[in-house]
C-alpha cells in the first residue's frame, strides 16, 4: 500500500463522518451546525490536498535533481551538456532556484496532459498554501487517483 492509497482510506473515513452529521445537522434544520460541518469538509479536503501536492512535488524535485545530475556527469558534447550545466550549477547553489513548473517540464512534456494536470494543481496549491480556497472543483477522491497516476508514472 502506497501512501495515496492509506490517505484515500483516512480521508473517506474522515469524510464520510463528517458528510453523514451534516446531513443529520440538516434534516434537523440545525443550520450553524451544518455549516460547520460543510467547513470541516472544505478544511480537510485542503489539508488532504496540500499534504498529497507536497509528496508530488518531493517526488517531481528528486526525480529532476537525479536527470540534471545524470546530465551534468554523463553528457560531453557541450552543445548538449551547457544549459545542464546551467541547471546543475542552479540546484546546488539553491535547490528552490528552479521553478517548479520547469522541473516538471524536466519530466513531462510540456502541454501535454500531465504537464497541464500539474500545473492546475500547482495553482491550486498556490491558493490554499496563501489562505485562500480552491478556485476549480476539486474532488479529493479523483485527486488522489491522479496523483498515484503522476507519481508512479513521471518519466526517470
Amino acid at each position: 500500500m502506497n501512501i495515496f492509497d492509506e490517505l484515500r482510506t483516512i480521508y473517506s473515513e474522515i469524510d464520510n463522518t463528517y458528510a453523514t452529521i451534516e446531513l443529520q445537522e440538516r434534516a434537523r434544520r440545525h443550520v450553524r451546525k451544518e455549516q460547520q460541518y460543510q467547513r470541516k469538509r472544505e478544511l480537510n479536503d485542503q489539508a488532504y490536498f496540500l499534504f498529497m501536492f507536497s509528496r508530488l512535488e518531493d517526488r517531481i524535485k528528486e526525480l529532476s535533481d537525479n536527470l540534471i545530475d545524470f546530465q551534468h556527469n554523463n553528457l560531453t558534447n557541450w552543445s548538449y551538456k551547457r544549459t545542464w550545466n546551467i541547471l546543475y550549477k542552479r540546484k546546488n547553489q539553491n535547490s528552490n532556484s528552479i521553478y517548479f513548473m520547469d522541473r516538471v517540464a524536466l519530466l513531462t512534456e510540456m502541454g501535454e496532459t500531465d504537464y497541464n494536470l500539474i500545473e492546475r494543481y500547482y495553482k491550486q496549491r498556490n491558493k490554499i498554501a496563501h489562505g485562500q480556497t480552491f478556485t476549480i472543483p476539486i474532488n479529493i477522491p479523483t485527486v488522489i487517483v491522479h496523483m498515484k497516476h503522476l507519481y508512479s508514472d513521471l518519466k526517470k
